[in-house]
């Protein structure tokens, strides 16, 4: 149970012991900086979805995506007068807006930040 326990408290798994004020202090820090790293992206993501131009485009990213609705979800927020094919088109028109908009954003450069 030690042992297990010992393990539980490392932060690395090179760790041959484990230092339980310090490893906390990482860790917090560690979780600080994951949680600004969640914000800074979903601010990013947002603004991206806020900037798509077309009104439709902007409704289908984000109730599919933003949201987390399902393809036959999002359909239904759309059954006044546009079809199936029209609404994939403008989910797909607007994930593409998006890409370009993060792009200029420089959002994808972010990816290669290390804690």
């Amino acid at each position: 149970m030690a042992i297990d326990g010992e393990a539980a408290r490392r932060i690395d798994r090179e760790d041959l012991h484990a230092d339980k004020r310090a490893n906390a202090t990482i860790l917090i820090e560690k979780q600080r900086w994951v949680y600004k790293q969640y914000k800074f992206y979903t601010q990013q993501l947002q603004r991206a979805v806020g900037l798509i131009q077309d009104d439709d485009e902007r409704k289908a990213v984000n109730y599919r995506y933003m949201q987390g609705y399902s393809y036959k979800e999002t359909l239904l927020f759309f059954r006044h007068g546009l079809s199936g094919s029209t609404i994939r088109r403008k989910i797909a028109e607007g994930t593409e807006s998006m890409a370009n908009t993060l792009k200029l954003m420089g959002f994808f450069e972010q990816d290669a930040a290390d804690y």
